[in-house]
């Protein structure tokens, strides 16, 4: 061994470089400052890293203290002269340096008096660490120190390097690893031909398998057979090079199915290309997307339903005003020729009456659709509505249709809208037609029926009790089971697209229901199909109150009335009728086809009226709101509206502003003279 203070010659340090060089094995930082400490014969070598973490701190990765390897320490660099060398130069202090370094509780507790360190750094020049000596007392020769140091640096710098990217390449497995295994999307790892590799968790899950099951399967053991193909191509693409996307069919361990989104990235495993897939189950997804195209569908057919009834609801009130005049007119030609005792003129105008008056409540259904609103029950008998319906129906379809009905007679009465009964049957006949083809034998029927327990075909519900049953057989090839789950459903249909809209039988289920009705179903494959609807019978009093659908009562000729009337209807033939028919009457009418202008007109001399009739649907100026303005003149005006859609006007707020009555369009000629004559002073 060299002299301390003896400076090492050229073939010493070559002896020496070699030396650092034979270093290895897992312990070569101790074997490093081992060497060190004996080369330069000083009591404490070690070697020490910044910490990546806490870049103000050094942690050592070996430290020699007394010839023996001693326990690896952190210090803060700010308290020790390891701050000169760290990222800058070799710093040498032969002997004092406790004196510098005060608050460095190492060099007080351990006596050490020299220091000497050289900055270690890696291939791009940024700082890793140091390595340094110290002594008890002075260190030998600055250069001898500083020479060995730089050769053992060297090294040192190397091992450093290469340990920091060891952990950076464990700490990228880890987070890969993390990754993989903490993945929510299924992933594995496959070879060319469709092998898995390895598989994470969230696939295993995916497949309702083990990873050993899935490593140890044949390829593409796991694919939907619908996407084998599919998936060749895919592979074969990927192995290409692309980076792909697709959606495919996949087959769980249990044999069943679900939707998966496939992605694929080509990778390089063990030096041979593989493809990293990512699938995610997207069955929910897809299942969320064909509700959401039927909510879409279905939307649209609101909205067509919709503008169809504003076209509904323009051309019902136009007809309305038609309706009135040839109505009215009728009933004055009716009342006119009693006088004359012609029976047979007198029969005609009460059929051509009974028609306006059905026109009259298939324009109020129409009205009633186009706003959504219910229709107006009524205590009826079915049998005369069926007969008239038959009518209707003969004409709708095909002649190869035979028709029978079936009406027991003396049914009790039931509360129903006779339009929206009459539409079930249409529906439900329509539908039986198209259940035969066009060819047949329909059967309509009427009857009481006293139902046991059971359960309504449509709402599920239970029921029993009396009922008055109309029903509707046919005899085509019957309803599938799956078809009678779902057929009351709105915009269900087993038709082509284009020929049915899916609400037929939908409409049946909320009309019948409305009125408290329930609907039962006879079917059998090859045996035909019955459609039951049940209503509730009325009882006691409601019965008497009960007219057969369409029936009218003669009227008489009216006696006659006296005063002067303003009407107000911008529609000029409502008007003239009006006109005419209350100078028949025996009032004096101004007749005004301007709102507006009538409000001028009864604000000059308010007390020239003694009744006021308005139409309430009018440009520039409403009903009630005229009629709110001449009531401030005149709060004891009678005022009479009318309309062609009660619901549109609020009855409460008419009242409140001192409107007498609120009359449905086309009017009723017995009504309106009963109300005038109750309000005009002369009246009676």
């Amino acid at each position: 061994m060299h002299h301390p203070d003896k400076p090492l010659d050229d073939d010493l340090l070559y002896q020496l470089a070699l030396g650092v060089a034979g270093v290895s094995g897992q312990n070569v930082f101790e074997s490093i400052v081992r060497y060190l400490a004996t080369t330069l014969s000083v009591d404490l070598a070690f070697v020490g890293r910044v910490l990546a973490s806490q870049p103000t701190h050094v942690q050592t990765v070996a430290v020699c203290l007394d010839g023996h390897i001693s326990d690896n320490l952190e210090y803060d660099l700010a308290q020790s002269p390891c701050r000169e060398v760290v990222g800058q130069s070799c710093f040498y202090v032969r002997n004092g340096i406790e004196e510098k370094y005060r608050g460095d509780n190492m060099l007080s507790t351990l006596n050490l008096t020299g220091y000497a360190g050289a900055p270690l750094n890696d291939s791009t020049g940024q700082p890793l660490g140091v390595i340094a000596v110290l002594h008890r007392g002075p260190l030998p020769d600055r250069r001898r120190v500083e020479a060995v140091l730089s050769i053992f640096a060297a090294r040192a710098a190397t091992e450093l390097e290469r340990l920091a990217a060891g952990e950076a390449l464990r700490a990228s497995e880890e987070r890969y690893h993390t990754i993989f295994n903490a993945s929510v999307d299924g992933i594995a790892l496959c070879t060319p031909d469709g092998r898995v590799m390895d598989a994470n968790p969230a696939f295993c899950r995916l497949y309702g398998s083990s990873r050993e099951e899935l490593l140890a399967a044949e390829s593409f053991q796991f694919v939907h057979p619908d996407s084998q193909t599919r998936c060749w191509r895919f592979f074969e693409a990927a192995s290409a090079g692309q980076s792909l996307q697709s959606e495919a069919r996949a087959q769980r361990k249990d044999g069943s199915f679900f939707d998966a989104e496939v992605h694929g990235v080509p990778v390089h495993y063990g030096n041979a290309p593989h493809l990293l897939l990512i699938m995610r189950d997207v069955t929910e997804r897809k299942q969320a997307e064909d509700a959401r195209a039927q909510l879409e569908t279905q939307l649209r057919q609101a909205q067509k339903m919709e503008a169809i009834g504003h076209l509904a609801g323009g051309i019902a009130h136009d007809f309305n005003n038609i309706l009135t005049s040839l109505m009215g007119y009728v009933t004055m030609v009716t009342e006119a020729l009693e006088d004359r005792g012609d029976t047979r003129l007198t029969r005609y105008l009460e059929r051509a009456s009974q028609s306006g008056q059905r026109a009259r409540d298939l324009i109020q259904q129409l009205l009633t659709f186009s706003r959504g609103q219910r229709g107006e029950p009524r205590p009826l008998f079915l049998a005369p509505l069926i007969d008239e319906a038959m009518k209707l129906l003969t004409a709708s379809l095909p002649s190869s249709i035979v028709l029978r009905t079936e009406l027991e007679p003396n049914l009790p009465p039931v509360l129903l809208d006779p339009v929206q009964v009459e539409q079930v049957l249409m529906n439900l006949c329509i539908n039986a037609a198209d259940a035969m083809q066009g060819r047949g034998s329909l059967k309509i029927s009427l009857r009481r029926a006293e139902q046991a327990a059971t359960l309504c075909a449509s709402c599920h519900q239970g029921l029993s009790g009396p009922y008055v049953e109309l029903a509707v057989a046919d005899a085509g090839s019957g309803i599938a089971a799956e078809v009678m789950e779902r057929m009351f459903e709105p915009f269900y249909s087993t038709k082509e697209i284009g020929k049915g809209s899916g609400m037929g039988l939908a409409t049946v289920h909320g009309i019948v229901h409305e009125h408290g009705g329930h609907i039962l179903v006879d079917s059998a494959p090859g045996q035909g199909t019955t459609f039951r609807v049940l209503f509730p019978p009325l009882q006691g009093a409601a019965m008497s109150a009960a007219l057969p659908a369409g029936e009218t009562q003669r009227t008489n000729r009216r006696p006659q009335l006296h005063g002067r009337v303003l009407l107000v209807d911008d529609e000029p033939a409502v008007a003239e009728f009006m006109q005419d028919l209350l100078t028949d009457w025996g009032l004096e009418v101004t007749a005004l086809n301007n709102p507006i202008a009538a409000r001028d007109a009864f604000a000059q001399n308010p007390q020239a009226f003694d009744a006021v009739l308005l139409d309430q649907t009018m440009p520039g100026l409403t009903g009630l709101e005229l009629a709110q303005d001449m009531l401030l003149l005149h709060p004891d005006l009678p005022v009479i509206l009318y309309t062609g859609y009660r619901e549109a006007l609020d009855d409460k707020a008419a009242k409140n502003i001192g409107v007498r009555a609120v009359v449905r369009k086309p009017v009723d000629a017995a009504a309106l003279h009963g109300l005038l004559a109750s309000m005009l002073p002369n009246g009676k």
